[in-house]
């Protein structure tokens, strides 16, 4: 498989949140100086002690903060290379772009593959936890540090990828000339990359898989063959 790699989102507010927390890490050591300063026999000093306190206590708690959304950006870098690693078992006949942004849209594809069996917008989530679905309704809970069940937040997934879908369709339509001229069906696929999750599934509205259902279902999927020539077309209007 050929693999484009595009403008990696989730590395970059990794890089951020990274740069952030070592800030904080430098206001927390300050404000502890601060502290050690105010305490000091020669000449105390209560507001100093007070204000490193305080300092201390705000710094500590948006460490912690910025230490979650690290962990769960970090989840999210994992499954997305966890699916790549399985789709480069694939022919050079399929590309893929990694992290594609549709233009001038609020729209991050995770993975976008393009082969002789049509196109596909492949989102991954991570969650380590129960993930129900009813229809478009999502619901996901997991087990606490203490071992207790709790409600976790997950957005909606399955609406998220069928917008995704509909721009890039909309894109693509627009890019080539209209609907005549890009008649192909572009298949939506959300992975659950965590080995952990328990899904469980009904009416779903999209195509939920696990990782290592990935590459049976492209093998059996059927659909009309895309001819080189229209993949090289696409991929010359996606590569820009």
């Amino acid at each position: 498989m050929k693999v484009i790699e595009k403008h990696n989102f989730v590395k970059t507010m990794l890089s951020s949140l990274i740069l952030q927390i070592a800030f904080l890490i430098f206001s927390f050591f300050f404000s502890f100086c601060m502290v050690a300063l105010g305490l000091l026999p020669a000449n105390p000093n209560v507001y100093l002690i007070v204000a490193g306190c305080l300092l201390m206590l705000i710094t500590g708690y948006w460490i912690d903060q910025k230490n979650t959304e690290i962990n769960i950006w970090r989840a999210g870098l994992t499954g997305q290379e966890n699916v790549e690693n399985v789709l480069n078992l694939l022919s050079d006949e399929w590309n893929m772009i990694n992290n594609y942004t549709i233009p001038h849209k609020n729209c991050d594809i995770d993975h976008l593959l393009i082969g002789p069996k049509g196109i596909f917008v492949i989102e991954t989530k991570n969650y380590n936890g129960k993930v129900e679905c009813v229809g478009d309704t999502w619901t996901y809970t997991k087990t606490g540090k203490n071992g207790g069940l709790y409600r976790g937040h997950i957005n909606n997934p399955s609406r998220q990828l069928k917008r995704n879908v509909w721009e890039l369709r909309k894109y693509l339509e627009k890019k080539l000339g209209g609907k005549d001229q890009f008649p192909y069906w572009i298949q939506g696929i959300l992975v659950f990359t965590n080995i952990h999750a328990e899904l469980e599934m009904k009416d779903e509205t999209v195509v939920v898989l696990k990782t290592k259902q990935l590459i049976p279902y492209l093998q059996k999927y059927q659909n009309e063959p895309l001819k080189d020539q229209k993949i090289q077309s696409i991929l010359k209007i996606l590569s820009r």
